[in-house]
């Protein structure tokens, strides 16, 4: 094959990767009837008042966030209809953590000191105690709203549904200033979007850790290597049962604040969650999950692989507009600048002392979010793997 032959072809895996599945959605969508859907203030009515919800929080050294979440935590438990209970599960912490969870002393709030084992191990222990019906998964730095416990437990209702994806925002108002903020803001609006999408026609591909809701009898033994959030709900998928997103469930976090902090947490989520996806390989397979199997390869798959044919696409563009006439030449030409760009303004961004213009930033966030996941794919090949979590802020 020619340079310009291969180029073409990373070009359209690329487009069918980002555009052509969104598309794809939409165009399914609007010529087939949805799947049921169990978004909806008067859903959730078929729920027994006797159903019983546990809202488990793993947290490692923060003590800045610990507080403030479990207030936001109990509140929204304070409007569930149903009666909640909330396990705070300490990893080691070498600060102040669990002594301010423990100063809250309401009743339905239990702190767990576990020994430093990472977030997977601490799950682990802290579901033993979990006896509610319905398990909310959530990290210790989003906020709640007052509905969110409400919102994320009532697409239970129907009982196809194993998991539930809540949706994360990002608080503008105090990340408004962080270099990636609106990278960071733009990307959770496109995840969510894709999640509404997926969800209406083969379910979510999986839930975001920020807020997810799963029943109790689906949880699975979490693997110490992999994303928890991925693992955990797609524990339903394998279960015969789907993930829904309910775009009303959603809890309020801070974007994270410099590159290099963003850079390794790309590298350490995307290593985590190769591992994770190949451990739930089976799930792959359309003879055993039909649609969703599809979905699974182009969203977490092939979205992760997208920086390799960048990264060849870059020199093979070089040598098709050098060896092409005309408009061909013309667009290769385009192709191999616009990826030169990206790079020279991922490289410019790390001087974050400099105020470089809108958009520099975005493509800098953008080069550093496809840099982190490249390195971790080239990781996650070569055997590298992370078994302890350590919060990025």
């Amino acid at each position: 094959m020619t340079s310009a032959a291969i180029s073409l072809t990373l070009v359209l895996l690329l487009a069918a990767t980002y555009l052509g599945y969104p598309l794809v959605l939409v165009l399914l969508h609007s010529v087939m009837p949805a799947r049921n859907q169990s978004t909806g203030a008067g859903l959730g009515a078929g729920l027994p008042e006797s159903l019983s919800i546990t809202v488990l929080i793993a947290a490692y050294n923060e003590e800045a966030s610990i507080r403030q979440k479990l207030q936001t935590v109990l509140a929204a438990a304070d409007a569930s209809p149903w009666p909640v209970a909330v396990i705070v599960g300490d990893d080691g912490s070498t600060d102040q953590t669990a002594v301010l969870a423990q100063s809250l002393e309401d009743p339905r709030l239990t702190v767990v000191r576990c020994p430093r084992g990472g977030k997977a191990a601490v799950l682990n222990r802290i579901i033993d105690l979990a006896r509610g019906d319905i398990v909310i998964l959530t990290d210790a730095d989003p906020l709640f709203l007052p509905d969110t416990i409400e919102a994320v437990v009532r697409p239970f209702a129907d009982p196809a549904v194993g998991a539930v994806a809540g949706a994360v925002v990002v608080n503008k108002a105090h990340s408004g200033k962080r270099r990636l903020a609106q990278f960071d803001g733009l990307f959770r609006k496109y995840e969510s979007w894709l999640r509404s999408a997926e969800s209406r026609l083969i379910g979510c591909s999986s839930a975001d850790g920020g807020l997810l809701a799963i029943r109790r009898s689906l949880f699975p033994v979490v693997p110490p290597d992999v994303t928890d959030d991925f693992y955990i709900s797609t524990a339903a998928v394998a279960g015969g049962k789907r993930i829904v997103f309910e775009p009303a469930a959603r809890v309020v976090e801070e974007s994270i604040a410099g590159s290099r902090r963003n850079f390794r947490r790309r590298v350490r989520i995307t290593v985590r969650g190769m591992t994770g996806l190949w451990r739930r390989r089976r799930l792959m397979n359309p003879f055993v999950t039909g649609g969703y199997a599809f979905g699974l390869i182009v969203h977490k798959l092939l979205r992760r692989l997208a920086p390799l044919f960048l990264v060849a696409l870059w020199p093979l563009s070089l040598g098709a507009a050098l060896a092409a006439q005309g408009l061909a030449a013309w667009f290769w030409a385009a192709t191999c600048s616009a990826l030169t760009l990206l790079v020279l303004c991922g490289i410019a961004g790390l001087a974050e002392g400099i105020g470089w213009p809108k958009p520099v930033r975005m493509l800098h966030a953008v080069a550093l979010h496809l840099a982190g996941q490249l390195t971790g794919v080239w990781q996650f090949a070569a055997g590298r793997r992370y078994s302890q979590w350590t919060p990025a802020k």
